[in-house]
């Protein structure tokens, strides 16, 4: 396969790091905070947003090869326009890791498409997407696969114990009203359990690809340790054993999925 590589990609890199230092920081809270509340009257929301756009003028006349003071300045005005109108709308949603996420996929989709225009590579850029082949295909899966599909699998798994340990939770602290418990715990613990299953199913998988299953070790005996004392503490069996079904059924998912793209990528610990 044909390698491509783009021209000026140190522009490209230099445009997402002054993102990164502009929006991580040289953006105070107090900045945040009046964006938050005051929307488009904020005037920190006018200064953060030329300043990005000051910084990535900078940048592209630093580092960019041949791009001219007219594409410098489209660069410019194009990443504190776009800039300005994204946190704006991003001030009138709640602060959510999912509003984070969108917010900054669109930053850094801006510097791309901008990117993209000036150094006019967007066959490069198709070529780039026609060029993924099954092995990369297969990694995206299965990091995908081990995301939203695993955890529906696992609370679907889970779940002939649950209203059990729930209600034993309930009559442990005293709780009179076990369906208000349910509900509160079910959609307090779920949000904090599904991201902690997600971060250690991602590092499951990684070191499953990069054969070092002695690190998987090091993390489940790292959350052993964690749970631990809590478990000790309500010496609650039931509840033990919820845990550490959901933990292992979690570690066996994990293990399936990168045991079968290792499989697809010829990188078998096991031959």
């Amino acid at each position: 396969m044909q390698e491509i590589v783009f021209d000026n990609t140190v522009l490209l890199i230099g445009l997402l790091l002054v993102h990164l230092i502009a929006d991580f920081y040289l953006q105070p809270f107090s900045w945040v905070e009046s964006r938050n509340t005051k929307h488009a009257v904020s005037p920190y929301l006018y200064i953060h947003s030329l300043l990005h756009g000051l910084l990535a003028a900078v940048v592209t006349l630093l580092l960019g090869d041949k791009i001219s003071v007219v594409n410098t300045f489209y660069i410019s005005v194009s990443i504190t326009l776009t800039h300005f109108i994204i946190d704006l709308i991003k001030s009138y949603s709640k602060p959510s890791t999912t509003s984070f996420l969108i917010d900054q996929l669109a930053h850094v989709l801006v510097i791309y498409i901008a990117f993209l225009s000036v150094t006019k590579q967007w066959g490069e850029s198709v070529a780039l997407l026609k060029a993924l082949n099954s092995s990369q295909l297969a990694v995206l899966l299965a990091y995908l696969a081990v995301l939203k599909p695993s955890s529906i699998i696992i609370k679907q798994l889970l779940s002939p114990w649950t209203d059990e340990v729930m209600s034993k939770s309930a009559k442990r602290h005293n709780i009179k009203d076990t369906l208000s418990l349910n509900l509160e715990a079910q959609q307090t613990l779920a949000l904090a359990g599904q991201r902690i299953g997600y971060l250690e199913r991602t590092l499951m998988l990684t070191f499953v690809l990069l054969n070092q299953f002695s690190a998987i070790g090091f993390l489940i005996a790292a959350k052993s340790i964690f749970r631990f004392g809590d478990l000790t503490k309500h010496q609650d069996r039931k509840l033990t054993e919820y845990v550490l079904l959901g933990t292992f059924t979690s570690v066996a998912i994990t293990l399936a999925i990168g045991l079968a793209c290792a499989y697809m990528l010829d990188v078998m610990p096991v031959k």
